[in-house]
This record gives structure tokens, sequence and C-alpha cells, in this order.
């Protein structure tokens, strides 16, 4: 066999698997189209391009990922428009009024969800997702909940719709109607705890795993008498004891022909050079409303503009004058869109690592973790 376990995907949950086999001295083949998937950090322009930040409570993506300072937006250099027509600052009235629901919001994030959602985390390192969603009955609840419903529940429509909902739309592209209650949660932690900017050096990541990574595309995974075959797009063949599926979601569903799974947002990333229209320059960052296809438009200290959208925009709209310097379309970037519970154990030595059953970079990570744990007999 060309190794014990064959890891296919190369994104952070595939990357987290694949570190944890080898510091327990397993053999492990990483096999991936592009080490770092949609934590698509480009060193040459000091760009992210996929995923944006990390959170404090990011422990296992931050042993693949290297913290690269405070991300801080400072509330009276953001902009938050509410429609076409309306848009105020982040130290305006309008947000002041704001201010009782968001320390309700905070005191809710602080005392109960953000300790419960740890708990929960910790749980998914050593147990599947539908088994620890039924170990923690109130994050199961926010699962099958809609996020609309806990902004009711919690009696912060004031803050969600000023604040809130947008901060969650510029990290999602998912319109609050479209997210459960558990994503809207998880990501809007970011409002509660401390961001930070992150880079990935694939070099090194590769000189851990001893150069253990093809870069290939996988065609096939198929089941044999003495464990797994993958066949690449390139022709090449491989078999391990072990496989792991850490393809985006809608590739591990045609891999492994899966019936049933969430479905994807799409997002694109720019990387813009110009001269901002008037409204644009008003603020440092502008985060949108769901009303609008545009997300969140940041300035970088070089000057260069960060873009985010739902879909292929006119950035005319915002700049004067432009330049793209790089852009990046995801077709499947956060997997928001349903309730159903990937099974990970999916077949006698076949695990799946992924984002599905929960958004985000260290949810994804975490799925990694398990997928070794599994492998490891510690699970």
């Amino acid at each position: 066999m060309d190794a014990e376990t064959i890891v296919v995907g190369g994104g952070i949950a595939g990357m987290s698997c694949a570190r944890k086999l080898k510091e327990n001295g397993r053999d492990v083949l990483l096999i991936t189209e592009d080490l770092g998937g949609r934590v698509c950090y480009d060193p040459k322009l000091h760009n992210n391009f996929g995923a944006v930040f990390c959170m404090e409570n990011y422990n296992n993506a931050f042993k693949i990922l290297d913290e690269d300072g405070p991300l801080e937006v400072p509330l009276g250099k953001l902009m938050l428009h509410s429609s076409p027509t309306k848009a105020f600052k982040g130290m305006s009235p309008t947000m002041i009024a704001s201010v009782p629901q968001l320390l309700r919001f905070k005191s809710f994030m602080q005392k109960h969800f953000i300790p419960e959602y740890a708990a929960y985390k910790k749980d998914c390192e050593t147990m599947p997702a539908a088994k620890a969603l039924a170990k923690h009955p109130k994050i199961d609840r926010y699962y099958h909940m809609r996020a609309s419903e806990i902004i009711d529940e919690l009696g912060i429509a004031k803050a969600a719709d000023n604040f809130i909902s947008k901060f969650a739309y510029a990290c999602t592209g998912s319109r609050v109607n479209e997210l459960n209650a558990l994503d809207f949660l998880n990501v809007t932690q970011g409002i509660v705890v401390k961001l930070f900017n992150f880079t990935l050096d694939r070099e090194k990541f590769t000189n851990f795993l001893d150069g253990r990574v093809e870069i290939a595309s996988v065609r096939t995974a198929e089941k044999g008498d003495g464990g797994w075959t993958v066949r690449t797009e390139e022709g090449k063949t491989y078999t391990a004891k072990n496989l792991v599926i850490a393809t985006t979601g809608l590739t591990t569903q045609k891999l492994l022909g899966i019936k049933e799974i969430r479905q994807p947002t799409k997002l694109v990333s720019y990387l813009v050079k110009g001269i901002p229209n008037q409204e644009t320059a008003k603020a440092m960052a502008h985060y949108y409303s769901d009303e609008f296809d545009v997300i969140a438009i940041a300035q970088r200290p070089d000057g260069l503009f960060n873009i985010y959208s739902r879909d292929e925009i006119d950035l005319g709209e915002h700049f004067s004058d432009y330049e793209i310097v790089d852009y990046r379309i995801w077709n499947e970037a956060l997997f928001t869109y349903g309730t159903s519970v990937l099974e990970q154990d999916w077949d006698e030595n076949c695990y799946i690592a992924s984002d599905v059953n929960g958004l985000g970079v260290e949810p994804a990570a975490i799925s990694g973790i398990y997928a070794a744990n599994r492998i490891l007999n510690v699970a």
C-alpha cells in the first residue's frame, strides 16, 4: 500500500487530520487540488481570499495557521448599510439606541452560548456530530431552529437589524432567514471574542508531512478487499488501509454517493486597487444588509480594498476607478442550507471530515481531528 491512511482534500479539515496522524507517528498521504483549500492565503499579496479571520478560541485551527495580529474594525470607522437609501456610522444615534440589546446579546453569548458551544466542540473531537448534538440538547436545538427564532427569543431584533445580522452576513454571505441559529451564534461570536488575522505556511506544513503531499484531483474512491483505492484525474492510483474524505461537501457527496447534504453559499472575494466613490470613502469598512449582493468592503492599511459579495458584482458601483488585483470565486463557500447531519463514520475505515455539519474554520479542523482520532482508536 502507498500509505496507512490517505487523506483526500487539503483544506483545514484535511490538514488537521493529516497533522494529528503524523504527530502520532502514523504514515499518511495527503492528496489535494490545492493545499489550504478555502483557507486561501496568498503570501505575495499578503491576503486571505477565503476564510478571513480566526477567533481567539480557534485552538485547533491555530495548530495549522499562524496568527498575524489582531483584526479590529473600530465602530467609528464602520458604515452599516440597511438599504440603498439608509446607512449609518457605527457610532451613530441609531447604533447607540441598540446598546441595551447588544449588551443583552453579549451577556447571553458569554454566560451561555460560548461555554456550551466550547463543551460541544470538545466532544466533537472524539464523537460524531450527531452523537455530540444528542449529548448537548441546547446546541441541538439551535441547530434545528432558525436564526430569526433565536433573535426573537433573545429580544434583540433592533440590534440584529442594525448590526448583528450584518456581521453574520459579512461572515457567511447567507441571509438571516437562510441560517440556522447555531451557525448564526457561531459566527457572531466574533462580536464578543477577539479576532485575528492569520497566515498559512504551505511549505512548512508540507515539510511536517515529510513531503507526503500530492497535488492532484481525485476522480474515484473505492473500497476493496485490502483497503481503499483512490484514482486521480491525472491517471495515478493510490491504496491505503484508511481513507479520509476531506473535500468540499459536493465533491464528498459525489465521491461517496451521499444522498442528502447541506447545500452551499456562493461567495466572491476581490482584492482591488482603486479610487473609492463618495459613499465608499465615508468609512474604512462597510457591512451590508442581505438586501445587497455585496456583503462587506474593507480598506487595508496599504490602501488596497477587500470586497466580498454573494456573486460577481459591478465594482463601478463602489469605485470611480479601479483595477482588480486578484479574485476568487467560491461556488462552495459555506454549507449553510439545510439541517441534515452528515454521518462522519461513512464506511469501514472510511471517515468524512468537513465543515458541512458546522460552518467555519474551527469546526472543520475539529472534524479532521475526529477522523484522525477514529484511526488512532481514541474516538
